[in-house]
């Protein structure tokens, strides 16, 4: 009787994490924070519905997978069942890469002895477009160490044009001609002259929980299935304040881009730290109607793409007009020099 109180626990919360997105977390936080373990909560909901169906319990278990059926689309975005694809034209396809570099820093290497990685990494990928966040000024060897002779030369050759302020930390590296519209809070605009057209690019960087070490644990407890009860009830004081603050002005900054997009005719790439997952409120505002994930669309399973403090969540995000392009892969990079690991994303123009 116990487990089935838990099971049917663990369904609501399942629904409550895949729905929790269409709700503005500026009135009720709960179903976003909720949300932020979908990829948890669904996971964990079908192999407690597998254990009841060999139990011979038939009932439960149709009740969970019923949870996620009923769950799927929100689901099936958060853990996609996609594979690569080849392009039509290889000739109209470019890559696109989007890091959180952290100022150019190495974790694991404070003293950089084996070189600024993160830039080597961002010189190997060789992308064709490579939006980054959390640079002030690539030319400040104060901020960016390690920077220096042959890879700093073979990173400027490479991306003759570059655009962003020093009143933003996001920048973008082009291989094409490239040019800054406007730079808004957490978010910048550019135009790029690709090969078969003009695309315009939003870079962003929205705002994160601002999370102690302690308080991270807590949300961990969340994601835990066991320790959910416990965790929600932490969520109180200084925590939930913070939670609710990070929620909103995401949500807040993400209906701006969105206005932005909509005043946007033609190919759009959205790009950049959501410090949000996929179904969040941020996500789906941005997202809208007309946007695809290249992620969902070209990959199997659930992504981590932050990789401190346990906190293992799909926070980088590269929304397109599908209209106008396709998403033929998405790959994460291994390295951990910053906080959050590199996507390198490839796309066919398909654009008239």
């Amino acid at each position: 009787m116990i487990l089935r109180i838990i099971s049917f626990i663990l369904f609501i919360l399942t629904l409550l994490s895949a729905f929790g997105g269409r709700i503005n977390p500026t009135y009720v936080m709960l179903p976003s924070a909720l949300t932020l373990a979908l990829p948890y909560f669904a996971i964990a909901t079908a192999v407690v519905s597998l254990a009841w169906f060999c139990a011979g319990r038939w009932i439960t278990a149709a009740i969970g997978v019923a949870v996620l059926v009923a769950a799927w689309k929100p689901v099936s975005t958060a853990i996609p069942l996609h594979f690569q694809s080849e392009p039509t034209h290889k000739e109209r396809t470019f890559k696109l890469l989007t890091y959180n570099i952290l100022h150019g820093w190495d974790q694991e290497d404070p003293e950089m002895k084996a070189g600024n990685r993160s830039f080597q990494y961002v010189l190997d990928a060789d992308a064709d477009l490579v939006g980054l966040q959390e640079l002030i000024d690539i030319n400040d060897t104060g901020e960016v160490p390690r920077l220096e002779g042959t890879l700093r030369d073979s990173l400027l050759r490479k991306y003759p044009y570059r655009a962003g302020t020093t009143a933003c930390d996001l920048k973008v590296l082009s291989k094409y001609p490239v040019k800054l519209i406007k730079e808004y809070p957490t978010f910048s605009h550019y135009e790029v002259k690709m090969p078969w057209g003009k695309l315009n690019w939003i870079n962003t960087h929205l705002s994160s929980f601002n999370l102690t070490d302690e308080e991270r644990k807590v949300m961990k407890e969340v994601v835990s299935v066991k320790d959910t009860e416990a965790g929600l009830k932490e969520m109180k004081g200084s925590i939930r304040g913070k939670l609710k603050d990070g929620f909103s002005r995401r949500a807040e900054r993400a209906a701006a881009i969105r206005e932005l997009a909509d005043r946007i005719s033609g190919p759009l790439v959205v790009s950049g730290d959501f410090n949000d997952v996929p179904e969040s409120y941020a996500y789906r505002t941005i997202r809208g109607n007309d946007l695809g994930d290249a992620y969902a669309e070209t990959s199997f399973g659930p992504l981590i793409t932050y990789n401190r403090h346990g906190f293992l969540f799909h926070l980088d995000q590269i929304l397109y007009r599908d209209k106008f392009m396709k998403a033929l892969k998405v790959e994460k990079g291994s390295l951990k020099s910053s906080d959050h690991y590199p996507l390198l994303s490839e796309f066919e123009w398909i654009a008239k």
